[in-house]
């Protein structure tokens, strides 16, 4: 794998759903050539999918240990980063998060939304009465007001706007359309935008879809002309064999849709590669 590729988007056993040593995560990817890693473990303050989720004061600061231990040890390799939930009052709330979590202590953090008032796309409700097209639009208008309670300060990216394709829609081949959610995404992408902000392209997505396809050209060239120029990537990896996961492929789709750079970070500052 070509070493300018970089996976922003990795769990370990700190995420309730994860299974991975920090060390596996890092052995794999060196192995994979990649030429650097973010280990992005959830933090959420709410409890909808167990109390497991609920991230105590605790498991953080163990988190936090095992990443300034790995990120010396591989010499930078790893960069510290963090998925944050968007609060669903569950009974976790903003100031709930601001008050566990403090972004200084991380490179790169991204935030995302899993659920919205109770109901997540691979809850048995969500895809009752919705089409995947209503889903989809569904879901981003839920980020486009949760996104605007949160603090700027405590995000890089927005993680995996294509995350209703991983539900319980029953689609053979759930590859969305722009044009299922293009009004929402022109209104969250010109946020991001305007608050130095930017997407994830989250290849995990890809497992979801028929054969060896991608999808998200179109968003992503929306995304390239109204002025977004850099992106991240990131695996989701939540396994040792998922890690690295068709990042060529998303890096190639990205350079198509006309966005020139990938990025990393260091101390919550973006870093640009061009895109090759």
């Amino acid at each position: 794998m070509a070493s300018n590729l970089f996976d922003y988007h990795l769990h370990s056993i700190y995420s309730p759903d994860g299974s991975m040593e920090m060390a596996t995560i890092v052995n794999r990817a060196r192995e994979l050539g990649l030429a650097e890693i973010c280990i992005t473990d959830h933090v959420e303050v709410d409890s909808s999918f167990g109390d497991e989720w609920q991230t105590s004061t605790e498991t953080l600061r163990a988190l936090l240990s095992d990443l300034n231990r790995m990120q010396e040890l591989t010499d930078g390799f790893v960069k510290k980063g963090a998925e944050l939930a968007f609060p669903d009052h569950n009974p976790g709330t903003v100031k709930d998060m601001v008050s566990l979590v403090n972004p200084d202590d991380f490179d790169f953090i991204i935030v995302s939304l899993h659920q919205y008032q109770g109901e997540s796309p691979f809850s048995d409700t969500f895809f009752r009465e919705r089409t995947l097209a209503e889903g989809a639009a569904t879901y981003i208008r839920s980020i486009n007001e949760r996104i605007r309670e949160f603090p700027t300060e405590y995000y890089d990216v927005l993680g995996h706007i294509d995350f209703v394709v991983k539900g319980f829609h029953g689609c053979k081949d759930p590859r969305l359309s722009l044009s299922f959610f293009e009004e929402e995404l022109r209104e969250l992408f010109r946020y991001l935008i305007d608050n130095g902000k930017t997407l994830e392209v989250n290849t995990s997505i890809y497992r979801a879809l028929p054969g060896n396809k991608v999808h998200g050209l179109d968003w992503l060239t929306l995304f390239a002309q109204m002025g977004g120029e850099y992106v991240t990537i990131g695996s989701d990896a939540h396994r040792e064999e998922q890690i690295g996961y068709r990042l060529k492929d998303a890096s190639n789709l990205i350079r198509e849709a006309g966005i020139p750079y990938l990025a990393t970070f260091d101390k919550r500052r973006a870093i640009l590669h061009k895109i090759k």
